[in-house]
């Protein structure tokens, strides 16, 4: 067998052991609430939790990989802060372009806060998959983070999806990371950023030079288009986006396809989007009705305490 179908075997039993994560709990964390008292503050505060618990999968995932041997000599080794989470290793210790990247995503939030900013220049040629775990109490409001389920998905594909929801010059551009590969590890940039039109009054000479540009319906990452890119941000002025690259807002056709998955999915005998529901109508006051009917809900739950 070649090192490549050696290599993509390895990946799909991988693949395979963190799919197999859905419904385990993290007992690393556990959070306690003796009164449905506390029910509207755990519920609107549950999310900041998200840094800690994100961090906690990430290395959850990467320990479950690490400890189990892989085939062919090969082993995981794990890369905090690099890229990709979990790298796979060759026997040497070299890489072998695969791996997962590990995002967390707590199903009761407003939206799915994780980024992705990796190059696609960079990319391509690897197998790199991006793992999406979804999470959120065990008892809704308290208990320990359980997994409710795992997306994989291409990362290549992720980062196409998301230069061609964002890319529209002269209005929004995606800049490339610069040529960064003599620097060390640790120093290298991979990172994409968008930045937003702020100087409308120069609109007419940007359209002129996208017109002119023979790179405008470029795909963003090519050196064409990203000439265009510096033309653009060099005639006017452009701000950077700081939401840029959320996964919730790409429109990947798999996550969007994931995310209304896990929505309907219940947990606990309701819904997840019914339980998001009841968390936001628990502490609003101005309706009155259904702050009452979600109090009920969240007491069956304390009275299994």
């Amino acid at each position: 067998m070649s090192r490549f179908n050696d290599v993509q075997a390895e990946m799909a039993r991988a693949e395979k052991t963190l799919r197999n994560l859905v419904g385990e709990e993290l007992s690393t964390i556990s959070i306690s609430s003796p009164s449905p008292d506390e029910a509207v503050f755990l519920g609107q505060n549950i999310s900041k939790l998200s840094p800690i618990i994100g961090n906690l999968i990430e290395r959850r995932i990467t320990h479950l990989l690490t400890e189990e041997d892989a085939e062919h000599g090969m082993k995981w080794q794990r890369q905090d802060p690099l890229f990709p989470d979990a790298l796979l290793v060759d026997s040497q210790g070299k890489s072998t372009n695969a791996g997962f990247e590990v995002k967390a995503w707590y199903v009761l939030s407003t939206e799915l806060t994780g980024r992705f900013r990796e190059s696609v220049n960079l990319l391509e040629g690897k197998d790199i998959r991006v793992v999406v775990v979804a999470w959120m109490m065990s008892h809704v409001v308290y208990g320990s983070p359980q997994i409710v389920d795992v997306l994989v998905v291409d990362a290549l594909g992720m980062a196409s999806a998301r230069d061609s929801h964002y890319h529209k010059p002269p209005d929004y551009v995606c800049e490339e990371p610069q040529d960064t590969s003599g620097r060390t590890a640790n120093l290298q940039q991979t990172n994409v950023n968008g930045y937003k039109l702020q100087d409308t009054s120069k609109r007419s000479l940007l359209d002129k030079l996208v017109e002119k540009s023979k790179s405008a319906g470029d795909k963003s990452h090519t050196s064409s288009a990203q000439t265009l890119v510096k033309e653009l941000m060099n005639a006017a002025q452009y701000r950077l986006d700081t939401n840029f690259a959320k996964i919730d807002r790409i429109d990947h056709p798999g996550i969007e396809a994931f995310k209304a998955e896990v929505m309907s999915s219940e947990h606990r005998g309701r819904k997840n989007k019914e339980w998001q529901r009841l968390l936001r109508d628990l502490g609003n006051d101005d309706r009155p009705l259904d702050q009452k009917r979600a109090e009920l809900v969240i007491q069956e739950i304390y009275d299994e305490l």
